[in-house]
């Protein structure tokens, strides 16, 4: 078993997708966001790359039970439901409803990987289910950062390396680690004591803080308070 990570976020080709497991990251905010909403009861969760594709698909559901989620320029887009912070997605907002998300990275980065045999969702909040279902599943692994705006992300490098820690000490053995992934790990290791020094540190992080929405770096910095680990597949997300 091989365990690799792209440390900025260009599009795979098919041969690399092949027969793999693939982990999306996007820790802020989409993945973590995805991860929120299905564990607070929303049914599924459609990614677009648009918003103008959200508006239309929003219409081929039935009124009341589909909402609309995500962001531009890190702000709520003006006449959705939500905008990109975990927080919002409560139990008393989602449960039983679908969402159609759009966001600057994180949605466009599944589609960039939707030929991969697995599809992951992942994040600091799930990241022991996240590790532990890759190993079950026993393909190679090909984790994907999604980066920002096509570069690279040091929160989603650093979710990685934490991936990939976890796995190579679940396996009992690095011998199947990439350079790539050994360097995400060592990166990993050294924001180990404090993740959300990572957050802070990141140019995504510090934007966030800029707008007022550092609360989100310490929900999204959160680890293992789930067990989730939704499933990208036929463009749609669901909690397997």
């Amino acid at each position: 078993m091989h365990i690799d990570i792209q440390w900025v976020p260009f599009p795979p080709s098919l041969e690399i997708l092949s027969k793999k497991t693939v982990v999306v990251i996007d820790v802020l905010r989409a993945t973590s966001v995805i991860i929120e909403a299905l564990s607070q009861g929303a049914i599924e969760v459609i990614p677009v790359t648009t918003v103008e594709e959200a508006a239309r698909l929003v219409k081929t559901f039935p009124r009341g039970s589909t909402l609309l989620g995500g962001e531009r320029g890190s702000r709520k887009i003006q006449g959705f439901d939500f905008g990109n912070s975990p927080k919002e997605y409560t139990a008393e907002r989602v449960n039983g409803k679908r969402l159609i998300l759009t966001t600057t990275n994180g949605t466009k980065a599944f589609h960039s990987v939707a030929a991969a045999e697995d599809v992951l969702v992942g994040s600091l909040l799930n990241g022991t289910a996240v590790a532990e279902r890759s190993l079950q599943l026993d393909r190679d692994v090909l984790i994907f950062p999604s980066g920002d705006e096509g570069a690279f992300s040091l929160e989603d490098v650093v979710c990685g390396g934490m991936l990939i820690d976890l796995m190579a000490k679940k396996s009992h053995t690095s011998n199947g680690l990439t350079d790539a992934s050994s360097s995400a790990r060592i990166l990993y290791q050294r924001f180990e004591g404090s993740l959300l020094e990572a957050l802070r540190l990141s140019g995504h992080g510090k934007d966030l803080d800029a707008l007022g929405l550092g609360e989100d770096l310490f929900y999204c910095a959160r680890t293992d308070v789930t067990d989730l680990v939704p499933t990208f597949r036929e463009n749609v997300i669901r909690a397997s």
